[in-house]
């Protein structure tokens, strides 16, 4: 009879445990009322890609997790010789290092940009950086960049793609204005599609934003920027994004 009873009381339990519905449980407040919501706040640094002829595709991916450049944001600067009179940010490959200097009052994110300035005639100022991509992918050029004075030739984008690591193994303009066309070679050395330099508009930050084939002979994409004389650009938040479609 006792074990009945215990048996009894039992069932009883299992039944009152079972009629407790998930509304019942009251999660901890953080703001967040849809899963669309808690999504949004995970991937809260994606933004649409390029696709060709400046269509968007219908995705998103997160930049900072996908980006190929290191210090793309140029914010790690060093002394290259703990002596020297400048910095140069790190992983970078600086030209004419006087040209280039680390910039902390005019910045798109972060605390420091680039700030290009080409001090003598016949100069440049250019920061690049090469990395491994996979032939016949596609590849998003991203950066910010903002005009403080302009002139003549102004700036552009300045890149490269290379079979092998080496410098001596770029592929040639005329291979690439081939392949591409002219319109789109521009992506790669100029302004943009069918633009010959960067738009200009002054003192105020503008978003470079490309997407263009992997050549099928290519293993290394060299990101750049080339700033030319009398012209003072900042470049910030570089980011070079291998995507699928």
């Amino acid at each position: 009879m006792r074990k009945a009873t215990i048996y009894i009381l039992f069932l009883v339990a299992i039944a009152l445990y079972a009629s407790c519905t998930p509304d019942d449980y009251m999660p901890p407040e953080t703001g967040l009322t849809t899963q669309e919501e808690i999504n949004d706040s995970i991937i809260n640094d994606s933004i649409p890609i390029s696709g060709d002829d400046n269509d968007t595709i219908h995705d998103t991916i997160p930049l900072v997790a996908e980006n190929l450049l290191l210090n793309g944001g140029l914010e790690q600067w060093v002394d290259p010789l703990m002596v020297a009179p400048y910095d140069v940010p790190e992983h970078w490959f600086i030209h004419n290092n006087l040209n280039v200097r680390k910039n902390n009052t005019i910045v798109s994110e972060g605390i420091f940009s680039a700030k290009m300035e080409s001090l003598e005639t016949g100069s440049t100022a250019r920061v690049d950086q090469r990395v491994p991509v996979t032939p016949g992918s596609r590849i998003r050029i991203r950066f910010s960049y903002y005009v403080e004075q302009w002139k003549s030739r102004g700036a552009r984008t300045y890149c490269y793609f290379r079979t092998r690591a080496a410098e001596a193994s770029n592929i040639s303009a005329a291979d690439l204005k081939e392949f591409y066309g002219q319109d789109a070679y521009y992506i790669i050395r100029g302004g943009g599609y069918s633009l010959t330099y960067l738009p200009h508009d002054l003192n105020v930050w503008q978003t470079f934003d490309e997407t263009i084939e992997v050549p099928p002979t290519a293993n290394y994409f060299v990101f750049g920027v080339n700033s030319y004389h009398g012209t003072t650009i900042y470049v910030d938040d570089c980011y070079v994004i291998e995507v699928s479609e």
